[in-house]
């Protein structure tokens, strides 16, 4: 078992400020390591710079959505690296697409707890 200080890091891929905010605290007060990123490209660059253990993506983002940064990071290559889609879109097509780019799941944020989302991500990095 983990022990709190050494959950691992956290990428927030989001591009509004206040959840990306909201998401950042709660995961630092779970023991995570956090880094953020306004947008896909920046979180190409953030994953390029230091591999985060975990990943939680925004799809509609500005400059580059969540998809087209599935595409450019490539998990193939980075098969260490777990990315779980955080959106607010329910659309079937789009869960598929990401999932085959690589994603490990797709929630919608409205459907999960902070709690529950902490727990999920320790659940992923201990996969």
């Amino acid at each position: 078992m983990t022990d709190m200080s050494t959950s691992g890091t956290v990428l927030v891929v989001e591009d509004e400020k206040p959840l990306r905010d909201v998401y950042s605290i709660i995961l630092k007060k779970a023991g995570f390591t956090v880094m953020s990123a306004a947008n896909g490209r920046e979180g190409v660059e953030q994953v390029k710079r230091h591999e985060p253990d975990f990943v939680l993506l925004d799809i509609f983002m500005p400059i580059m959505n969540g998809l087209e940064f599935l595409k450019t990071i490539d998990l193939k290559k980075r098969p260490s690296m777990k990315v779980i889609v955080f959106s607010n879109n329910s659309d079937s097509g789009v869960k598929d697409e990401a999932r085959k780019l690589g994603a490990r799941d797709v929630i919608l944020k409205s459907d999960i707890s902070p709690k529950s989302l902490v727990a999920l991500i320790r659940t992923q990095l201990a996969v």
